[in-house]
């Protein structure tokens, strides 16, 4: 049990965290190089065809795939050919189109604010989540579409800020473990949905990660981190930052890049409540800025 138990955490802990989710700003994100730049047009000649969007045709979409492959012409192409079919197969085009009202209640998402670069930053409290009530309600196959919905909004969301000309390019992402337990997150049917999760994110949604940071993450977790932490690649290393208890010490590392008025109290903000993630749902947020998050934060 206990082995099984590590073995998932650490997969929350990976959450997000593939080689190819290393820090970057959005100028560094579309700056190439004469050799990058010729990479992007043969990509581009030979999957535009396939693309059933015009936005996957935009530079900021292809260079994400070109960018996990390391600008490897033919590994993205592959890439995102296959994710081209996973979304016809799972009719991700409609999937925000369902009616997803009890997830959205019991899974909550919280947007805390931007950072300093105006990359938004999402809070997850895990600890509050019941997987083990869907699972064993028989729910495991929809709970799986449910978190691919929210990657998919995520994605959607950021996509419309840049529209805007905001630093959405990447985003932050808390997990708040404080009242992890092993009834609700740590029972073994919940395994695959912690498999689901990295897999959608590592196939289909590259690069979307700026900073993974877990705090209040339980003590017996923390030497499974360290040992993965020497096989984890620089890049990875990075992006990943877990921590225990110590809120002193997260907080100071939070606060290097995320002013206080942009957090809410229990991560060390000064914020009585961040926005519910379901408050932008139906909304159209190509218009919203950081100030405007706040703004509605406060009203």
């Amino acid at each position: 049990m206990w082995k099984n138990l590590c073995y998932k955490f650490s997969l929350i802990s990976l959450l997000l965290c593939v080689p190819s989710s290393m820090q970057i700003s959005l100028d560094e994100f579309l700056t190439l190089t004469r050799s990058q730049k010729v990479a992007l047009d043969e990509f581009r000649s030979a999957v535009s065809s396939k693309l059933p969007h015009q936005y996957m045709r935009e530079d900021v979409y292809l260079i994400r795939w070109l960018r996990e492959q390391n600008f490897n012409v033919s590994g993205a192409t592959n890439r995102i050919l296959k994710d081209i079919q996973w979304r016809e197969d799972n009719d991700i085009d409609n999937i925000l189109k369902e009616d997803w009202a009890d997830f959205d209640r019991e899974f909550r998402v919280h947007i805390e604010g931007c950072d300093k670069s105006g990359r938004p930053i999402l809070s997850i409290p895990v600890g509050d989540w019941d997987l083990r009530r869907a699972v064993v309600a028989g729910q495991s196959n929809r709970l799986m579409r449910y978190f691919s919905k929210l990657f998919e909004e995520g994605f959607t969301m950021a996509r419309k800020f840049q529209e805007n000309g905001q630093n959405a390019t990447q985003g932050t992402i808390i997990f708040d473990m404080g009242n992890f337990n092993l009834i609700q997150q740590g029972c073994l049917r919940c395994i695959p949905i912690f498999f689901h999760i990295l897999s959608v994110y590592e196939q289909h949604y590259p690069y979307f990660a700026h900073w993974v940071v877990s705090v209040n993450t339980p003590e017996f977790a923390l030497p499974i981190y360290d040992i993965f932490k020497g096989i984890l690649s620089k890049h990875v290393n990075e992006v990943l930052h877990i921590f225990g208890r110590n809120k002193r010490k997260w907080q100071n590392f939070l606060l290097e890049e995320i002013d206080e008025s942009q957090l809410t109290k229990n991560l060390g903000g000064t914020n009585f409540e961040a926005l519910d993630y379901a408050d932008f749902r139906g909304m159209d947020v190509s218009s919203y800025t950081c100030a405007d998050m706040e703004l509605l934060r406060h009203h």
